[in-house]
């Protein structure tokens, strides 16, 4: 029995680090084993859940349809202005007196002024200017906004239901994979009898031949079907080897890893009816719900495009506040404050028929999900189908089998015997020997052709 704490270690680096190499030999891992690695490293899972994230996100964007868009903004600038005229002379007072003259029988006085002049120089000026806004916007009455939400919510559990599909159909690859490995590894057993068998019928043969019982024929016969039979548990090897890197990379391990699987498993049957399954199918399986949920997506969403040609009713609100400087003081020169409250009805008119492209877009969209729908459905009633029949099939092969290694085993024997008294020749013998073989390899397919039909009519079913 291997330590559970060792087991678990590999595990761990199998999961976490997949470029290292894990020296431990004596750790295999178990169907469940490979299932769990596969369901963290494949990139089809992790895609899948990806997508599941960027469904929430569009229903969480859905939502925010429903909430005040609300903004603020704040400016601020400083302006220099330079006179770039020359500059200016400007006179002025500096002194005076009174002009006296006679005129006639009249006396005139005039005040006299005597100007100076002097230059006075260009002056620059700053202006400083601050606003702060804060505005609101929001959607009161919108019915695409409804219906935007409601296919929202549909993507959404369609997406989920995508990443359930996706996690079934990687586990059953994960047991065609592991199950094809199990049948290479037992068909390297019945090869490997095969060889031992037909190297002592070899010796048996060569010593009748020594002793003149046995004719020179016999024992190049023998010598080609001991070779025909080295090569098979060469096939039946390097067919381990391509099977475990196959399951290696199924999981999503590097094949070059040197990861042992263990042989272990458990035969599985399907004790229901043919309605059962489809029963549960129709209830359960992820395809035809996720199918189902495109429809409602789609049927929303033509119900968006329709609400285009009805009117829109929009509130807004902005509080605002505004202050000015000039000359290089503190003092504010202006301020103010505004508030701003609102609403707006828009209704569009004619947009060059582009309403009626998205409705008919919309249209098209819906039929082929609802074709897709039925598509889906006769499709998993196919597949129910099929792997239920092969389900009783196996059963039957399976019994055919066994009855045919044991009667293929015994015709051996009786040959054998023959042979020994003379009374057979070599080609009964060797007839025998490959019809023992061929029992023995039909027995090992009907065993693992058994379980993958029922994995098969699982993964038809919507069963993990």
């Amino acid at each position: 029995m291997k330590s559970p704490l060792v087991k678990l270690t590999t595990i761990v680096l199998l999961l976490l680090l997949p470029g290292v190499s894990v020296q431990s030999q004596d750790v295999k891992l178990t169907l469940d084993d490979c299932i769990e690695i596969a369901l963290k490293n494949r990139a089809s899972i992790i895609a899948a859940r990806g997508a599941e994230d960027l469904a929430r996100a569009n229903q969480r964007w859905a939502v925010g349809s429903f909430l005040p868009r609300i903004s603020a903004s704040y400016y601020y600038s400083k302006t220099k202005t330079t006179e770039i005229e020359p500059d200016q002379v400007v006179p002025h007072v500096v002194d005076s007196f009174v002009n006296v003259a006679v005129v006639g029988a009249d006396t005139a006085r005039d005040l006299v002024y005597i100007p100076a002049f002097e230059t006075v120089e260009s002056a620059d000026q700053d202006r400083t200017t601050k606003s702060l806004e804060l505005r609101a916007t929001m959607d009161l009455f919108d019915l695409a906004n409804f219906f935007n939400y409601a296919g929202a919510r549909a993507d959404r559990a369609k997406a989920h239901l995508d990443v359930i599909e996706s996690e079934q159909n990687l586990i059953y690859s994960v047991k065609l994979s592991y199950y094809a490995y199990l049948a290479s590894v037992q068909n390297i057993k019945v090869q490997d009898q095969a060889v031992k068998r037909s190297e002592e019928q070899l010796k048996l043969i060569q010593s009748k031949y020594e002793l003149g019982s046995a004719a020179l024929s016999d024992v190049l016969k023998q010598k080609v079907q001991f070779g025909n039979d080295k090569l098979a548990l060469l096939t039946a090897q390097n067919m381990v080897t391509s099977a475990r890197s196959s399951l290696a990379y199924t999981i999503g391990l590097d094949p070059d890893l040197p990861a042992e699987f263990s042989g272990d498993y458990l035969m599985r049957e399907y004790q229901g009816s043919l309605k059962d399954a489809l029963d549960f199918a129709f209830t359960y399986e992820p395809s035809i719900l996720a199918a189902q949920k495109d429809v409602d997506a789609s049927k929303h969403a033509l119900r968006s495009r329709m609400s285009e040609y009805l009117p829109k009713l929009q509130g807004f609100g902005s509080l605002s506040w505004s202050d000015a400087t000039r000359g290089d003081t503190l003092t504010f020169d202006f301020s103010s404050r505004d508030a701003t409250i609102g609403f707006q009805i828009t209704m569009n008119i004619f947009d060059g028929f582009s309403r009626e492209r998205d409705v008919t877009v919309a249209k098209v969209n819906r039929n082929n999900s609802r074709a897709a729908l039925a598509d889906t459905r006769n499709l998993v009633t196919r597949d129910v189908k099929t792997a239920y029949l092969e389900i009783e099939q196996y059963k039957d092969a399976k019994t055919v089998a066994g009855e045919n290694v044991d009667a293929a085993e015994e015709d051996l024997k009786i040959t054998q015997e023959k042979y020994n008294l003379g009374a057979a020749t070599i080609l009964d013998l060797l007839d025998a020997q490959v019809s023992w073989r061929q029992a023995q390899v039909s027995l090992i397919s009907a065993d693992f052709d058994l379980n993958l039909a029922v994995a098969k009519l699982e993964n038809a079913m919507g069963k993990m």
